[in-house]
């Protein structure tokens, strides 16, 4: 039976995640994280579709992308398949990694873009962290700095969503 056709956005903007396969762990250490955002990193910008906020869970994984030529779906193709190549060669397992293929949700207004921004970011609070600032392996820090320690997104553009965020500041 063939896939249902994937929503496009008329902005460009969607969110997308992914989660291990039964959700198991998709990042068992700081070396999968940088190996996975690398991957992210150079096949995105192969591709033209940039990054504007992440996070990375143990188990699943989160970003908010721009996508003006709809390269998205090739560019997850290849940094997914990467570093599912790394992971299950690392670990010497075999068969899927992820769940599914990756979902993608358009981002059609500011409203919705804030929204997303919130919910990415306060992901890590979710899972029981203290605070933001303790959680490494998202953008968050992109925002409140106006630029991204690893290299992945700009943020500067977008950082005027998250100026007086309430829940953002609230999670601080």
């Amino acid at each position: 039976m063939p896939r249902c056709a994937r929503e496009i956005s008329l902005t460009g903007y969607y969110h997308v995640f992914d989660r291990g396969n039964s959700k198991q762990i998709i990042f068992e250490d700081d070396s999968d994280r940088y190996r996975f955002l690398s991957d992210i990193s150079d096949r995105f910008a192969c591709h033209d579709v940039a990054v504007l906020a992440w996070c990375l869970m143990d188990n699943h994984f989160h970003l908010m992308v721009d996508d003006p030529f709809d390269n998205l779906s090739k560019s997850m193709q290849c940094a997914l398949t990467a570093y599912a190549k790394y992971f299950n060669g690392k670990t010497g397992r075999t068969g899927h990694l992820f769940d599914n293929r990756y979902s993608r949700v358009a981002v059609e207004s500011d409203t919705q873009a804030v929204q997303l921004l919130d919910y990415i970011h306060l992901n890590p609070v979710k899972g029981a962290l203290d605070s933001l600032e303790a959680y490494r392996w998202s953008s968050y820090k992109a925002y409140q700095l106006g630029y991204d320690p690893f290299d992945i997104c700009d943020a500067a553009p977008h950082a005027r969503y998250c100026r007086g965020f309430p829940s953002l500041l609230r999670a601080s």
